[in-house]
């Protein structure tokens, strides 16, 4: 039905639509936004605060190396009056024969979280992280930060499978979509990116170190019963016949040829990062000592 007003014809308003707007229902959605909108806001406001929190980090590292590589007195060794005697061994050392000397860039960083095995940076990516390593806890730095309070995009973390034997040190790390963490690592699948940035520093506690990337490519984790080979089981560079696997299976893999070559034993890096080609999908990166 209609009503007459001068002349035009007006539908008829339902007499329940007011009632419909203060339905349960009508009230539930917007509990329910307003609850997601907080949520929202809290997680972006926690993002922002760790992302000043590692570029502050970032920024204290680097100039302490620049402050000690200019005049710089005896670097100070680990002692127990200062922190625990040993550092604990990790996939980024190796076991010394002698008491070793932690840069002095990472002194007190180790002091407030001994998880710390080093720092990544890539140059032309936003990578310039620490990386932690806790294979008590293997999955702790997954949604957590330096300070370990909870944080999605966590940190870069060693594989707990890895030891001070590892000739290949793999590392994980979020692929979040505001760019952080491992997003910029998929800046590699372009040949022109690798050309422009062909090395990698990765510096552990104790020593800086570059790596050369051999390959850039995409994979998945596969099934248990799955017998092919696995990029994240390689581990053991020395063992010939598992380095030749590797090799092979890199080459096939890579998007591209950087012609950079290896031998067996050489000291690898692989970063890892989730990629969304197929279910399961990984970005990886490899690259080799210089």
């Amino acid at each position: 039905m209609t009503n007459r007003n001068n002349g035009k014809y007006l539908p008829r308003r339902p007499e329940n639509q007011k009632g419909r707007k203060n339905s349960p229902v009508s009230r539930l959605l917007v509990v329910v936004a307003l609850v997601s909108a907080l949520i929202f806001g809290v997680t972006v406001f926690i993002a922002l605060r760790n992302r000043i929190a590692l570029n502050q980090m970032a920024a204290e590292t680097a100039h302490e190396t620049t402050q000690f590589s200019t005049s710089a007195p005896a670097v100070p060794t680990v002692s127990t009056q200062t922190m625990p005697a040993v550092p604990p061994i990790t996939a980024a050392t190796t076991p010394p024969t002698e008491p070793r000397e932690i840069l002095p860039r990472f002194l007190e960083l180790y002091q407030k979280n001994p998880d710390l095995a080093g720092w990544l940076t890539i140059p032309g990516t936003r990578i310039d992280y620490p990386v932690m390593y806790s294979p008590d806890e293997p999955e702790r730095y997954l949604h957590a930060n330096f300070e370990v309070s909870y944080s999605f995009a966590g940190l870069p973390f060693i594989d707990a499978a890895c030891d001070p034997e590892s000739g290949n040190r793999i590392i994980y790390a979020h692929n979040m979509l505001d760019g952080s963490m491992f997003r910029t690592l998929l800046k590699y699948q372009q040949k022109d990116f690798w050309q422009r940035n062909p090395v990698i520093s990765f510096n552990t506690l104790y020593e800086e170190q570059e790596y050369e990337v051999v390959a850039a490519f995409y994979d998945k984790v596969y099934k248990k019963s799955d017998t092919n080979f696995k990029f994240y089981q390689f581990y053991d560079t020395s063992d010939q016949s598992s380095f030749d696997e590797a090799m092979a299976y890199y080459r096939e893999h890579a998007l591209y040829d950087t012609g950079v070559t290896a031998q067996c034993g050489d000291l690898f890096l692989t970063l890892v990062t989730c990629a969304y080609q197929t279910e399961n999908g990984r970005f990886v990166v490899v690259a080799r000592k210089k």
